[in-house]
């Protein structure tokens, strides 16, 4: 009944699914590490944190905008979209699986208070999370791998190693008018978090 749901025809069900079952891990995994974790824990270590580095690009909220906005899209494209290629032997697209790791770093992020910038202390489990931008990213990632469900080409099946089966991709005009739509909203989401991101991340460099 569950994979019904996270498979659904309709992308609004399948991004619904997969969003409630992501918060709630992401939800799960920031009160684990609130409560277990010593602060700081993945300050600088993740390879997004390396990659964006501490200071503002050039000097410049746009520039750093730009930079924020080409790692997301990286991380969507590499991270999230490619391995929905691939099948697990369940028949769920892999970046389900994607997206709920991401999900699980954020979480551990936001509960240990390794942000870039430190915010002054651990965060306990509140709505204030609904001004982070990373919740946006996230879901913004969770409705570019629902609406490329339909790219699979391959199944995972076997023992280690893994073989892989061919799978026909759909291709009718209502699946890739979906799969177009979702994937720039997607990016539109990203393009307005990452602008937001930038911008706080300005204010807390000049702080």
């Amino acid at each position: 009944m569950f994979k019904r749901y996270l498979m659904h025809d309709r992308l609004l069900i399948r991004f619904g699914t997969l969003l409630g079952v992501v918060m709630l891990i992401f939800l799960g995994t920031w009160t684990v590490s609130y409560v277990l974790l010593p602060e700081g824990l993945l300050r600088g270590r993740t390879a997004a944190q390396v990659l964006a580095g501490t200071d503002l690009a050039g000097g410049s909220v746009w520039l750093e905008w730009l930079r924020l906005l080409a790692l997301n899209l990286g991380i969507m494209g590499f991270v999230i979209i490619a391995p929905n290629l691939v099948r697990t032997p369940g028949d769920i697209p892999l970046g389900y699986s994607t997206v709920t790791l991401q999900a699980v770093v954020f979480g551990m992020i936001v509960g240990t208070n390794s942000f870039s910038v430190s915010l002054g202390g651990k965060l306990p489990p509140s709505l204030a999370i609904f001004g982070s931008t990373g919740l946006y990213e996230i879901a913004a990632y969770a409705l570019a791998a629902t609406a490329t469900v339909s790219i699979a080409r391959y199944r995972l099946i076997g023992t280690w190693p893994k073989q892989k089966t061919s799978i026909i991709p759909t291709q009718t005009t209502a699946v890739i008018r979906e799969r177009t739509v979702g994937v720039l909203l997607a990016i539109a989401l990203l393009v307005a978090a990452c602008g937001w991101e930038a911008y706080r991340f300005s204010l807390a460099v000049v702080s």
